[in-house]
């Protein structure tokens, strides 16, 4: 909860102090994977807080370079595994990687199609591929924007 509090106050240095000595070492003594609490407390977890850090503080290429060394198989939790999705398609947004952002909201409506058509984010991303891609991307968009029901 510290980490979370820091970053929603950008205090991004501290929230990364936070996370790498207190919570992290924390981390490593439950099973990964584990649903303690409904918490899903593990050291993914905490790699999937280091995403969402480094992509609210800007540095969208340390977020992607921290989501690929990521594997969410076995998460017991969607709503993970959904968001860690959604903010990989932001920081590929922010890039203007649309391609990649395109590639990402399909993944994520194949786990979560009701999240994806609901999320506000996941909606403005679809819209910013639909305006800014080229025109194959952007038509791709738009049959998942309709499949959203935001067409």
């Amino acid at each position: 909860m510290a980490v979370l509090g820091a970053a929603r106050r950008r205090r991004w240095w501290e929230a990364r102090e936070r996370l790498v000595q207190h919570a992290a070492p924390a981390a490593r003594e439950v099973p990964d994977h584990s649903n303690i609490g409904w918490t899903v407390f593990g050291p993914t977890n905490i790699a999937l807080h280091a995403v969402s850090i480094e992509m609210e503080a800007g540095e969208t290429g340390e977020a992607l370079n921290t989501a690929d060394a990521i594997d969410t198989a076995g998460l017991p939790s969607v709503e993970r595994e959904f968001t860690f999705g959604l903010e990989v398609a932001a920081c590929h947004s922010q890039r203007r990687d649309d391609a990649a952002v395109l590639l990402a909201l399909l993944g994520l409506e194949a786990i979560a199609p009701e999240d994806l058509a609901r999320t506000p984010l996941a909606r403005h991303l679809v819209l910013t591929v639909i305006r800014r891609a080229r025109a194959m991307h952007a038509r791709q968009a738009e049959q998942l924007a309709e499949r959203m029901g935001l067409v």
